[in-house]
């Protein structure tokens, strides 16, 4: 089949790559990239001229795009990671419709984010759904395949950023292959519609920790920001002077302990396996690796001598406070 390729990602371009091997890949439709991935508008408009095909960069579809679409006359188009909503205009020019690789277990956690949420909320599971797409509707439609990730206390978002990459191009793959066949090979998925909720996105600002949380939900703040993403932090005075720290990975030591210290009180700093110990609103988290915001990565135990330096630090105090000194 002649396919079109529409979003971003390193999923949909792995996926592009294992689709060209059975099928035409006609074009590529993509956007500006985010962050977290590791591929860009320029890897997918490369990959476009090594597969001989229409590269188009754009932020929404309009009628210049449609035009270009039909000019290559696809008969379905695949989509991961695209900037907005499909409307029926779109949709309805492909044959076999668009379909959309969504890492979340339809019905349920539709929209943004959705893998970081599933950490935070320490679900057990979590699903690529492949899926048609219905027009002006977020993540909805019949859902053709989908694959569960156990998720447990140690799961981090790379690891399920690694299980997407490594098996959204088989599912796509498989999904195709069957089209023409109406999925006759493929079952069929029984949805709840009650359970449907939609996740939003998070902004870099939401990892700032809370240290009023329990260590168990920290523990999993962590997990959920950690690298490609931007990383949990918050801020500590280190001889006077203010540190943001990135903090990359924890481990939950204790979630109950009789001890009594403000929450975020460093109360050990250990040389040997390199772990500070902070206290939390319900238990002890265990720091394992942080940096200094742009500095190198680090084993805080084996750093920090004292246990007279805590966590969460008021930088808008502290803003505030530089500013009066100013002003004198």
């Amino acid at each position: 089949m002649k396919v079109l390729i529409i979003g971003r990602s390193e999923y949909l371009y792995d996926t592009a790559i294992a689709l060209s091997k059975d099928h035409e890949v006609c074009g590529i439709v993509s956007a500006k990239t985010s962050p977290e991935f590791e591929r860009d508008e320029n890897d997918f408009k490369k990959l476009a001229e090594k597969l001989r095909c229409r590269f188009i960069y754009t932020t929404s579809i309009d009628k210049n795009v449609l035009k270009a679409i039909d000019s290559i006359n696809p008969d379905i188009a695949i989509s991961i990671n695209w900037v907005s909503i499909l409307n029926k205009e779109m949709i309805d020019r492909f044959r076999y419709g668009i379909l959309n690789a969504h890492f979340g277990d339809l019905p349920a956690y539709k929209g943004n984010a959705v893998i970081n949420w599933a950490i935070i909320n320490r679900v057990r599971s979590i699903s690529i759904s492949i899926h048609k797409m219905k027009p002006g509707i977020i993540d909805d439609g019949e859902v053709l395949m989908k694959l569960p990730m156990v998720i447990n206390h140690t799961t981090t978002i790379s690891e399920i950023v690694n299980f997407c990459r490594k098996n959204i191009p088989l599912m796509y793959t498989k999904v195709l292959k069957n089209i023409p066949s109406k999925y006759k090979r493929l079952p069929k998925i029984k949805n709840k519609r009650k359970n449907s909720f939609r996740c939003y996105p998070r902004l870099p600002e939401y990892s700032k920790i809370d240290w009023n949380r329990t260590a168990e939900e920290i523990h999993a703040l962590v997990r959920a920001t950690a690298k490609p993403y931007s990383g949990a932090y918050s801020y500590i005075k280190i001889n006077g002077s203010l540190k943001k720290v990135i903090i990359w990975e924890t481990v939950v030591q204790d979630v109950k302990t009789k001890d009594m210290a403000v929450p975020g009180h460093i109360i050990k700093n250990d040389t040997k396996t390199g772990i500070s110990s902070v206290f939390t609103g319900k238990g002890i988290i265990g720091l394992m690796s942080v940096q200094y915001d742009s500095g190198k990565i680090f084993m805080p135990g084996k750093k920090w001598k004292s246990i007279r330096i805590h966590f969460g630090i008021d930088v808008e105090a502290e803003l505030i406070s530089i500013l009066n000194r100013m002003k004198k």
